[in-house]
Protein backbone atom coordinates (compact mmCIF):
# COMPACT_ATOMS: atom_id res chain seq x y z
CA UNK A 1 0.00 0.00 0.00
CA UNK A 2 2.82 2.38 0.90
CA UNK A 3 4.61 1.52 -2.32
CA UNK A 4 1.48 2.24 -4.37
CA UNK A 5 1.04 5.59 -2.70
CA UNK A 6 4.67 6.45 -3.32
CA UNK A 7 4.37 5.60 -7.02
CA UNK A 8 1.21 7.64 -7.37
CA UNK A 9 2.87 10.54 -5.59
CA UNK A 10 5.83 10.38 -7.95
CA UNK A 11 3.55 10.31 -10.99
CA UNK A 12 1.53 13.25 -9.69
CA UNK A 13 4.71 15.17 -8.94
CA UNK A 14 6.00 14.50 -12.45
CA UNK A 15 2.76 15.72 -13.99
CA UNK A 16 2.88 18.90 -11.91
CA UNK A 17 6.51 19.58 -12.86
CA UNK A 18 5.79 18.96 -16.55
CA UNK A 19 2.78 21.30 -16.40
CA UNK A 20 4.86 23.97 -14.70
CA UNK A 21 7.52 23.72 -17.41
CA UNK A 22 4.86 24.11 -20.10
CA UNK A 23 3.37 27.16 -18.37
CA UNK A 24 6.77 28.82 -17.91
CA UNK A 25 7.66 28.09 -21.52
CA UNK A 26 4.41 29.64 -22.72
CA UNK A 27 4.97 32.74 -20.58
CA UNK A 28 8.49 33.09 -21.99
CA UNK A 29 7.35 32.81 -25.59
CA UNK A 30 4.46 35.20 -25.10
CA UNK A 31 6.75 37.66 -23.38
CA UNK A 32 9.11 37.84 -26.34
CA UNK A 33 8.51 40.68 -28.79
CA UNK A 34 7.19 39.60 -32.17
CA UNK A 35 9.61 41.92 -33.93
CA UNK A 36 12.82 40.59 -32.36
CA UNK A 37 14.77 37.43 -32.85
CA UNK A 38 18.15 35.99 -32.00
CA UNK A 39 20.56 35.17 -34.82
CA UNK A 40 23.92 33.73 -33.76
CA UNK A 41 23.59 35.33 -30.36
CA UNK A 42 22.90 38.80 -31.76
CA UNK A 43 19.48 40.38 -31.33
CA UNK A 44 17.92 41.62 -34.53
CA UNK A 45 14.68 43.48 -35.14
CA UNK A 46 12.09 43.41 -37.88
CA UNK A 47 11.92 46.93 -39.31
CA UNK A 48 9.52 48.03 -42.02
CA UNK A 49 11.85 49.66 -44.54
CA UNK A 50 8.94 50.89 -46.64
CA UNK A 51 8.34 53.68 -44.11
CA UNK A 52 10.26 56.85 -43.45
CA UNK A 53 12.12 59.44 -45.49
CA UNK A 54 15.01 57.92 -47.46
CA UNK A 55 18.35 58.71 -49.04
CA UNK A 56 19.91 55.98 -51.17
CA UNK A 57 18.77 52.93 -53.07
CA UNK A 58 16.31 50.37 -51.72
CA UNK A 59 18.77 47.74 -52.95
CA UNK A 60 21.65 49.09 -50.81
CA UNK A 61 23.51 46.42 -48.86
CA UNK A 62 23.32 48.41 -45.62
CA UNK A 63 20.20 50.05 -44.18
CA UNK A 64 20.81 52.76 -41.58
CA UNK A 65 17.64 53.76 -39.72
CA UNK A 66 17.55 56.71 -37.33
CA UNK A 67 14.73 57.48 -34.91
CA UNK A 68 15.19 61.18 -34.31
CA UNK A 69 13.72 64.36 -32.85
CA UNK A 70 14.36 67.71 -34.56
CA UNK A 71 14.44 69.44 -31.16
CA UNK A 72 16.96 66.98 -29.69
CA UNK A 73 20.48 68.48 -29.30
CA UNK A 74 22.07 65.02 -29.48
CA UNK A 75 20.32 64.40 -32.81
CA UNK A 76 21.81 67.63 -34.14
CA UNK A 77 25.22 66.56 -32.83
CA UNK A 78 24.93 63.30 -34.78
CA UNK A 79 24.24 65.04 -38.08
CA UNK A 80 27.87 65.59 -39.20
CA UNK A 81 28.64 61.88 -38.76
CA UNK A 82 25.46 60.84 -40.57
CA UNK A 83 26.37 63.08 -43.51
CA UNK A 84 29.91 61.72 -43.48
CA UNK A 85 28.86 58.07 -43.74
CA UNK A 86 26.28 58.95 -46.40
CA UNK A 87 29.03 60.49 -48.51
CA UNK A 88 31.54 57.73 -47.81
CA UNK A 89 29.20 54.78 -48.47
CA UNK A 90 26.76 56.40 -50.89
CA UNK A 91 26.70 53.39 -53.23
CA UNK A 92 26.13 50.83 -50.47
CA UNK A 93 24.05 52.67 -47.87
CA UNK A 94 20.42 53.66 -47.56
CA UNK A 95 19.56 56.11 -44.78
CA UNK A 96 16.01 56.14 -43.42
CA UNK A 97 14.78 58.90 -41.11
CA UNK A 98 11.94 58.12 -38.71
CA UNK A 99 10.24 60.58 -36.36
CA UNK A 100 10.49 60.14 -32.60
CA UNK A 101 9.65 63.53 -31.02
CA UNK A 102 10.19 63.29 -27.28
CA UNK A 103 7.35 64.41 -24.96
CA UNK A 104 9.53 67.03 -23.25
CA UNK A 105 10.26 68.72 -26.57
CA UNK A 106 7.03 70.62 -27.22
CA UNK A 107 8.19 71.96 -30.58
CA UNK A 108 9.43 68.59 -31.81
CA UNK A 109 6.10 67.52 -33.28
CA UNK A 110 5.42 70.81 -35.07
CA UNK A 111 8.94 70.55 -36.51
CA UNK A 112 8.21 67.02 -37.73
CA UNK A 113 4.99 68.31 -39.29
CA UNK A 114 6.91 71.09 -41.01
CA UNK A 115 9.42 68.61 -42.42
CA UNK A 116 6.65 66.35 -43.71
CA UNK A 117 4.87 69.31 -45.30
CA UNK A 118 8.13 70.15 -47.07
CA UNK A 119 8.41 66.51 -48.07
CA UNK A 120 5.13 66.77 -49.95
CA UNK A 121 6.96 69.19 -52.25
CA UNK A 122 10.09 67.05 -52.50
CA UNK A 123 11.97 69.20 -49.99
CA UNK A 124 12.05 67.07 -46.84
CA UNK A 125 15.84 66.98 -46.63
CA UNK A 126 16.19 70.70 -47.24
CA UNK A 127 13.86 71.36 -44.32
CA UNK A 128 15.53 68.61 -42.27
CA UNK A 129 18.86 70.43 -42.59
CA UNK A 130 17.38 73.85 -41.86
CA UNK A 131 15.57 72.63 -38.74
CA UNK A 132 18.76 71.17 -37.30
CA UNK A 133 20.99 74.10 -38.27
CA UNK A 134 18.57 76.59 -36.66
CA UNK A 135 17.54 74.38 -33.74
CA UNK A 136 18.69 76.83 -31.05
CA UNK A 137 16.56 79.59 -32.58
CA UNK A 138 13.18 77.85 -32.44
CA UNK A 139 13.49 75.25 -29.67
CA UNK A 140 12.63 77.60 -26.82
CA UNK A 141 9.88 79.55 -28.60
CA UNK A 142 6.47 79.33 -26.98
CA UNK A 143 4.95 79.44 -30.46
CA UNK A 144 7.32 78.59 -33.35
CA UNK A 145 4.71 79.23 -36.06
CA UNK A 146 6.19 82.47 -37.45
CA UNK A 147 9.71 81.09 -37.36
CA UNK A 148 8.66 77.90 -39.12
CA UNK A 149 6.83 79.90 -41.78
CA UNK A 150 10.01 81.88 -42.40
CA UNK A 151 11.90 78.60 -42.80
CA UNK A 152 9.25 77.45 -45.26
CA UNK A 153 9.61 80.66 -47.24
CA UNK A 154 13.39 80.29 -47.33
CA UNK A 155 13.02 77.13 -49.45
CA UNK A 156 10.18 78.54 -51.56
CA UNK A 157 7.29 76.69 -49.93
CA UNK A 158 3.83 78.23 -49.91
CA UNK A 159 3.51 79.76 -46.44
CA UNK A 160 -0.28 79.56 -46.42
CA UNK A 161 -0.19 75.83 -47.18
CA UNK A 162 2.46 75.25 -44.54
CA UNK A 163 0.50 77.23 -41.95
CA UNK A 164 -2.57 75.13 -42.72
CA UNK A 165 -0.54 71.96 -42.22
CA UNK A 166 0.88 73.19 -38.91
CA UNK A 167 -2.63 73.99 -37.69
CA UNK A 168 -4.49 70.93 -38.99
CA UNK A 169 -1.65 68.40 -38.37
CA UNK A 170 -2.36 66.09 -41.35
CA UNK A 171 0.80 64.05 -40.69
CA UNK A 172 0.01 63.27 -37.05
CA UNK A 173 -0.93 59.66 -37.82
CA UNK A 174 2.34 59.13 -39.68
CA UNK A 175 4.37 60.63 -36.84
CA UNK A 176 2.48 58.55 -34.28
CA UNK A 177 3.12 55.44 -36.36
CA UNK A 178 6.86 56.14 -36.30
CA UNK A 179 6.77 56.65 -32.53
CA UNK A 180 4.77 53.45 -31.98
CA UNK A 181 7.13 51.39 -34.09
CA UNK A 182 10.10 52.95 -32.36
CA UNK A 183 8.70 52.02 -28.96
CA UNK A 184 8.08 48.46 -30.17
CA UNK A 185 11.74 48.32 -31.19
CA UNK A 186 12.88 49.47 -27.75
CA UNK A 187 13.60 53.10 -28.67
CA UNK A 188 13.46 55.29 -25.56
CA UNK A 189 15.89 58.07 -26.43
CA UNK A 190 17.11 59.97 -29.46
CA UNK A 191 18.94 59.52 -31.65
CA UNK A 192 18.63 55.74 -31.86
CA UNK A 193 20.24 53.99 -34.82
CA UNK A 194 19.71 50.58 -36.38
CA UNK A 195 22.06 49.05 -38.95
CA UNK A 196 20.62 46.12 -40.90
CA UNK A 197 18.02 45.45 -38.19
CA UNK A 198 20.50 45.64 -35.32
CA UNK A 199 20.15 48.33 -32.66
CA UNK A 200 23.45 50.14 -32.16
CA UNK A 201 24.96 50.92 -28.77
CA UNK A 202 27.22 53.79 -29.70
CA UNK A 203 30.07 55.01 -27.54
CA UNK A 204 30.42 57.92 -29.95
CA UNK A 205 28.77 58.86 -33.22
CA UNK A 206 31.98 57.91 -35.06
CA UNK A 207 31.03 54.30 -34.25
CA UNK A 208 28.44 54.59 -37.04
CA UNK A 209 31.25 54.28 -39.56
CA UNK A 210 32.58 51.15 -37.88
CA UNK A 211 29.14 49.52 -37.74
CA UNK A 212 28.51 50.18 -41.44
CA UNK A 213 31.98 49.00 -42.46
CA UNK A 214 31.45 45.78 -40.49
CA UNK A 215 28.20 45.09 -42.32
CA UNK A 216 29.82 45.67 -45.69
CA UNK A 217 32.43 43.01 -44.88
CA UNK A 218 29.76 40.33 -44.47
Amino acid sequence: MLQNLSSETKILGGVLIFSLVLILGAVFLLGRSDNTQEIKGEKTFTIDYSKGQKIGSDSAKVKLVEFSDFQCPACKAAEPEVKQVLAKYKNDLQFIYRHFPLPQHKNGRPAATLAEAAGEKGKFWEMHDKLFSSQENWSALSDPMDYFLDLAGSIDLDKDQVKKALESKPYEAKINEDVSEGQALGVNSTPTFFVNNKKLKLQSFSDLDTAIADELKK
